[in-house]
């Protein structure tokens, strides 16, 4: 198996780059290939750092709608034009 840095240098990756870049290209990579989103190292501490700001989602839940039709029919209206 080939290590991230040769897999990097392979794909023509600057290695000067800033850091967020590198850390977004690799994401990019995990997700691309397992389809999961892992958070980068500065995203952990962005998180540790501010535990206020991080927003707990509820289960979803199902809807549901009961659509019944009425049988009877509905008196017609006549509109009549407003001068």
């Amino acid at each position: 198996m080939k290590k991230i840095d040769q897999l990097m240098a392979e794909l023509g990756f600057n290695k000067n780059a800033p850091d967020s870049v590198k850390e977004a290209f690799i994401k990019h990579l995990i997700k691309a290939s397992t389809g999961v989103s892992v958070p980068t190292p500065s995203e952990k501490k962005e998180m540790a750092a501010n535990p206020e700001r991080i927003v707990q989602f509820k289960t979803p839940q199902q809807l549901s709608f009961d659509f019944v039709e009425d049988a009877t029919p509905r008196p017609k209206t006549s509109k009549k034009a407003v001068s």
